[in-house]
């Protein structure tokens, strides 16, 4: 991965900051996008004590703001002119509702719509770098997704975990649609289950603070450390098959039958491109 550059969204902490660390061991200069510069300052530092091999930069990008995604974009085109690997590793599971600085659904929004605009503004940069990869973190539990039009926003009757999943359907949804899309540029497009990790995603769960439950999630769920180096694993392969879920053995899965829906995939991505006015979608 010497020379290569690889942006990992989330990466102050968990999934993100663990692929951050395992990409830096293999030598890539490693762009962690965090939501504020502090947490980011702690975070290079933690990556570069841990992984001095690779060079580390930190972009603060708050993926609740379209304008942040847009800056943080434009910062990044201007001092790394190729990308050659995209990690959409950031993600929320929020029990109540909450919004965005836009005024959306912050578990969509985070989720889905960040990932959808921050890949489209940094097309130019893939596509300079090709061959290069776009690898959408997603999770096995999409196959209990529902994409809900009618109430997208989750104005009635929200649900945190229906929510989670319909953002987690999203995100094999957006893989597909835009795997189909690149097939010609050299960008190859997947996604992964990375599996059940113990992060901080789970902090608002009354069953996860549970100091009576704790042996048995040690049991069940892997450690972001786990989990990341399987991430940067799948982001660094040889490898380019485009349009596939991978998981954690590094094998290609079947998604659920919903996630190979062209027409619910056309009308997420008709959506997803007005709600961001995403470049070129």
């Amino acid at each position: 991965m010497r020379g290569r550059v690889c942006v990992v969204t989330g990466a102050a902490r968990g999934i993100g900051r663990a692929a951050a660390v395992e990409l830096a061991r293999r030598g890539a200069t490693v762009i962690m996008l965090c939501r504020d510069a502090a947490s980011g300052v702690r975070a290079v530092a933690d990556v570069q004590r841990t992984a001095p091999q690779g060079e580390v930069a930190v972009v603060a990008c708050d993926l609740a703001s379209f304008d942040a995604i847009r800056a943080a974009a434009a910062d990044i085109a201007r001092r790394w002119p190729e990308v050659h690997v995209l990690i959409n590793n950031a993600g929320v599971s929020i029990a109540r509702r909450q919004v965005s600085a836009d005024g959306l659904e912050m578990t969509f929004a985070v989720n889905h719509l960040a990932p959808f605009l921050l890949t489209h503004l940094l097309l130019p940069q893939l596509r300079a770098a090709a061959p290069s990869r776009v690898l959408n973190v997603t999770s096995e539990l999409e196959r209990w997704g529902r994409i809900d039009f009618d109430n997208l926003q989750g104005e009635r009757r929200y649900n945190g975990t229906r929510a989670y999943l319909q953002s987690k359907l999203a995100n094999v949804l957006f893989t597909y649609a835009l795997a189909e899309r690149l097939a010609a540029t050299g960008v190859a497009v997947s996604c992964i289950y990375p599996g059940l990790v113990a992060t901080d995603l789970l902090r608002d769960r009354w069953w996860w603070r549970a100091r009576w439950l704790a042996p048995l999630w040690q049991r069940v769920f892997l450690t972001p450390e786990e989990a990341g180096a399987t991430v940067a694993h799948a982001a660094s392969g040889s490898e380019r098959t485009s349009g596939v879920c991978v998981t954690r053995s590094g094998a290609c899965v079947r998604t659920s039958r919903r996630s190979y829906d062209t027409a619910l995939g056309r009308r997420l991505w008709e959506v997803s491109a007005a709600l961001t006015r995403a470049p070129g979608a």
